[in-house]
């Protein structure tokens, strides 16, 4: 019974955390002028916090944070006006 918590359990613990490597991300991905690259997870942090701050078809605007995914093609941050 032990053995079954314990495989059950160590893989939930660890599945919240970020990869330890970055994903190799394409040339041009966040221009440091709009946005900031995570360290890990391949996301593109606009600067400009605003549901505005970023257009494309896979933008996000959660937890009053604009993001992308390296994944989005057509994804850019937006200065702020």
């Amino acid at each position: 019974m032990r053995v079954l918590a314990f495989l059950i359990i160590v893989p939930a613990i660890h599945a919240g955390y970020a990869p330890q490597k970055a994903p190799k991300l394409p040339e041009g991905f966040c221009p440091s002028e709009t946005g900031d690259v995570t360290a890990t997870t391949g996301e593109c942090m606009c600067h400009w916090q605003h549901k505005d701050g970023c257009v494309g078809s896979k933008c996000q605007y959660q937890m009053g944070l604009s993001w992308y995914h390296y994944t989005c093609e057509d994804c850019k941050c937006v200065k702020e006006p």
